[in-house]
């Protein structure tokens, strides 16, 4: 019998989104704080970190859609979809406040 163990929100992904919730506060951070003498280093910091992980977003999206193909349990399913959500959300989030950040200067 093959049972396989569904967690949709682990360790490693609730991290993923609180660090990407935390780039996204360091660079608006930076814009709001133009003047002062450490907001280009952490405006650099936060696009950069922003970049990176719009890219680790996007492979988790793949990953969560391929998993929940196969998922036959309907709360199981929602928070798969409940994560997709989130990712997606936190992707235009991260890209809008680049180009925010970036443009904006």
């Amino acid at each position: 019998m093959n049972q396989t163990n569904y967690v949709v929100f682990t360790p490693l992904r609730i991290a993923l989104l609180i660090a990407i919730i935390l780039s996204n506060a360091v660079a608006l951070a930076s814009f709001v704080f133009d003047g002062q003498p450490w907001a280009q280093a952490l405006r650099v910091f936060g696009v950069v970190f922003i970049m990176l992980l719009v890219f680790v977003i996007l492979l988790e999206m793949v990953w969560l859609h391929h998993r929940a193909k196969y998922v036959k349990d309907d709360p199981v399913y929602k928070k798969y979809q409940l994560a997709k959500w989130l990712y997606g959300f936190l992707f235009v989030l991260g890209l809008a406040t680049g180009l925010v950040v970036l443009l904006l200067d």
